[in-house]
């Protein structure tokens, strides 16, 4: 299936039916990518979050599911959270998982309706399996909040990866939109 056709099929069944578990749901695409999270606080200061995306042959033709434990900390005005995420990828290069350590920053601008937000996560070879040796994914965004609850999101995002025999590999690199609904 192409990455447009599937982007479309994402965004359609996400507007259609968004679980009723989850708190926070965002869909986001870019250059050959198209992915879905959702999230879910667990208790006030913590959350569990799932994700996938997919990337195209370009970018490794990839696919990367991943489940993550955050800790969200109170704050007034900025904000962020720090935890593990175990990442799983397959793409066409190889494919293997691990555990990668960091967190997110959201701050606002003055402008009530304007945020910057930055995150990056490390894999250290120690916490991998499969054919992953390590990687990171990092990325950085302008946040448009329309209500309470909805807001759009811009930006620039790069995953790399290095695989055990097979080198290092973008699996994305470029910009990256979508849409977030939710707390």
């Amino acid at each position: 299936m192409n990455t447009r056709k599937f982007s479309l099929a994402l965004l359609a069944g996400l507007s259609f039916c968004v679980p009723a578990f989850a708190t926070s749901v965002s869909a986001s695409g870019g250059d050959g990518s198209v992915g879905i999270d959702l999230g879910v606080p667990l208790t006030s200061g913590l959350r569990a979050d799932l994700g996938y995306l997919k990337t195209d042959d370009r970018r490794g033709d990839a696919d990367v599911y991943s489940a993550a434990l955050m800790i969200v900390p109170a704050s007034r005005d900025i904000h962020w959270e720090i935890g593990a995420r175990y990442q799983y990828q397959d793409a066409r290069y190889a494919s293997g998982g691990g555990v990668g350590l960091g967190g997110s920053v959201d701050v606002p601008t003055g402008i009530r309706w304007l945020s910057l937000g930055a995150y990056g996560f490390y894999t250290p070879e120690a916490l991998t399996n499969g054919d992953m040796s390590h990687g990171y994914d990092v990325g950085a965004q302008v946040n448009v909040r329309f209500g309470s609850s909805v807001s759009v999101f811009g930006g620039y995002r790069r995953m790399r990866t290095s695989f055990d025999g097979f080198g290092d590999h973008d699996l994305y690199k470029g910009p990256m939109f979508g849409v977030r609904v939710g707390l």
